[in-house]
């Protein structure tokens, strides 16, 4: 994590400031560059530095700048090189630059901060602090990173605050959403010196750091004894800043003294609010990542157990069914009659036998396809449709291209939405196949019904159906082999008022499956 990935951190620094690359170029800048440059900050991305920055007796900055990127003797400096930066105006305002290197993606880069050259002495040991103090913070937040818990964390930000920004006493409270209330996690030795046992704060009652936390600005106090919101008037915490950590809570930076906080240390401690909030962000969504693993994993390990129990029952029943099917043929056959019709009895038999081999695959294996062929979609269509129980239904398939696809995954999506417009639409209902007009991919629509556009995004969800003997599974596996195969699916309506189904991002090719 890096500076320039948040721009709330980013922005709360209280000097302009850009990142450069190693070759030179402005890769990012925070919003004080637009009042200090009179550049909108996206119009700075690309620009070379040399564009922006200049010495007003020499020229372009830009190999003066790189150095500072390449040579380790460079990448830290109290007060930095005197130039100019060109505004978008023409203009040209001398400033003094500081430098604090970082890594992202293996490559270092420079955070430069830019301080308008007033007085001298002034603004170099400005610089110079800022710059040490902002090495100083991205070193801690590549220590904050490692941790994976939040109160761990929250104990690692308090000490930084005491550490790196130099203000002893210093506390966080994190917000429990069952018992709606702020409470103390954290705090700096100092701060148990000098306060105690922090209480826990709530809507019901009156303390600056509730009212922090709902309206997530930040405020600072120079003098409680003065504020109306003062939890304890009594005490001895006589000046503090209260800054939110967005839903997850307050860090509060107090001192014995009025006062006692300037610009400078608010700009610093916003920042570092915003980099321990953007650190608990990332901690819930992993843990948010490993619970949903560990759910997968127990669905799927459910799933097999089922897959194993219903195949097992299914495919003794098929088999009889198979063994009478040959046996029946045998003997009309022998009898010279027309055994035609039981060819279709066989193909059902074969395709239900592939259906049980598919769903222990899929529990076994999950969704991800590794083997896909070239399938002619007017041809799968056709071979579905001879599979679904159709009534007396019509397909009418428009137009062929090859599809290049898991053949028996996609029809397994295929029966599903031929048997799903059958039993939602009317004995005769009418679906349709063919490639979509932008060459992105299918459709399948029918003339049906349709489905409620209010409905469509829960459509796809497993266990949703309008089908009182239905399962709900019939569209969830759609979503599923579309979802495998790296496809999206979306249900619009068709020309007739029915439900289409269209499949994007499918790569197909126009013509036979020949290819020829």
């Amino acid at each position: 994590m890096t500076m320039d990935e948040f721009p709330a951190a980013f922005d709360a620094l209280p000097d302009p400031v850009v990142t450069v690359d190693a070759d030179g170029v402005v890769r990012g800048g925070n919003a004080r560059v637009e009042s200090a440059f009179g550049h909108a900050r996206d119009d700075l991305v690309g620009m070379a530095v040399g564009e922006l920055f200049f010495d007003p007796d020499e020229g372009d900055a830009g190999d003066e700048l790189g150095r500072y990127v390449a040579d380790p003797e460079h990448r830290s400096v109290s007060v930095g090189l005197d130039l100019c930066v060109r505004r978008a105006d023409g203009s040209a305002l001398p400033v003094t630059l500081g430098f604090a290197p970082f890594e992202r993606d293996g490559e270092t880069r420079l955070l430069v901060t830019v301080v308008g050259d007033g007085d001298e002495r002034t603004a170099g040991s400005g610089l110079h602090r800022r710059t040490q103090t902002l090495e100083a913070l991205h070193e801690a937040t590549q220590d904050l990173l490692k941790t994976t818990d939040r109160e761990v964390a929250a104990e690692a930000a308090v000490e930084y605050v005491e550490e790196v920004l130099g203000h002893p006493i210093a506390a966080i409270w994190l917000y429990d959403a069952d018992r709606d209330l702020l409470e103390p996690v954290s705090w700096t030795a100092r701060a148990d010196e000098v306060v105690g046992e922090h209480p826990t704060y709530t809507a019901e009652g009156r303390s600056i750091s509730w009212a922090v936390f709902e309206s997530g600005q930040p405020e600072y106090v120079s003098d409680t004894r003065a504020d109306p919101d003062q939890y304890n008037p009594d005490s001895p915490i006589r000046s503090e800043l209260v800054l939110p950590l967005g839903r997850y809570g307050v860090i509060d930076v107090g001192s014995t003294e009025p006062e006692a906080f300037g610009e400078a240390d608010l700009a610093v401690a916003r920042l570092w609010a915003a980099t321990v909030t953007m650190v608990f962000v990332r901690i819930e969504r992993e843990r948010q990542l490993r619970s949903r693993e560990a759910e997968i994993a127990r669905e799927r390990d459910r799933l097999e157990e089922f897959a194993s129990l219903v195949s097992h029952d299914l495919r003794n029943p098929l088999n009889v069914a198979a063994g009478n099917l040959d046996l029946l043929r045998e003997r009309l056959e022998s009898e010279q009659e027309d055994v035609s019709e039981l060819d279709v009895i066989g193909r059902s038999l074969d395709r239900m036998q592939e259906l049980v081999e598919d769903m222990l695959a899929l529990a076994r294996q999950g969704t991800e396809i590794d083997d896909t062929e070239a399938a002619s979609l007017s041809e799968l269509a056709e071979e579905c449709w001879d599979g679904v129980d159709t009534a007396s239904a019509s397909l009418v398939v428009r137009g062929d291209v090859r599809v290049m696809a898991d053949r028996s995954r996609l029809r397994q999506a295929l029966e599903n939405l031929f048997a799903n417009a059958v039993v939602h639409g009317r004995d005769d209902v009418a679906v349709a196949v063919g490639p979509l007009d932008d060459g992105e991919g299918f459709y399948v629509e029918d003339d049906g019904p349709g489905i409620d556009p209010d409905r469509r995004e829960e459509a796809f969800e497993p266990g949703v159906t309008t089908d009182p003997d239905g399962t709900g599974f019939g569209l969830s596996i759609v979503a599923e082999v579309a979802e495998a195969h790296g496809w999206t699916v979306e249900i619009a309506e068709s020309e007739s008022g029915g439900a289409r189904f269209e499949f994007r991002g499918v790569g197909v090719e126009s013509g036979d499956a020949s290819g020829e």
